[in-house]
């Protein structure tokens, strides 16, 4: 019979044991996840913070050589991106809407989304 408890009190000590490996794995992975999703919201608010200074010293003369560089290269791949639309909506012929930009059949009398007199 002493065997059977030693045996018993040995699973239950291999089953606590357990238990709280698996209550540690539980909250590490909680935590990774946690902080994953501060990383992705933080990368978030530094994209966002580039965007607003962006706009800020975009036009700025007064700017170290390489905030310049990076500067020139936003507006370039910008107008290129410009140019890129205008091409899909020539072959969708299609307009902007001045008012919302909302695209718009050419030849509308008014923009479908806004109401706009084209």
């Amino acid at each position: 019979m002493e065997f059977v408890d030693k045996a018993i009190s040995k699973a239950k000590e291999v089953i606590d044991v357990a238990s709280q490996k698996t209550g540690e794995v539980v909250a590490t992975e909680k935590q990774r996840f946690d902080i994953a999703t501060l990383k992705s919201k933080r990368e978030k608010d530094f994209l966002s913070l580039g965007k607003l200074c962006f706009e800020m010293v975009k036009d700025s003369e007064e700017l170290d050589p390489p905030v310049k560089a990076l500067i020139e290269s936003i507006k370039e791949k910008s107008a290129e991106i410009d140019a890129l639309n205008e091409e899909i909506l020539k072959i969708k012929n299609k307009t902007v809407c001045l008012n919302c930009g909302a695209s718009v059949e050419k030849g509308s009398a008014y923009c479908n989304k806004c109401g706009f007199k084209m």
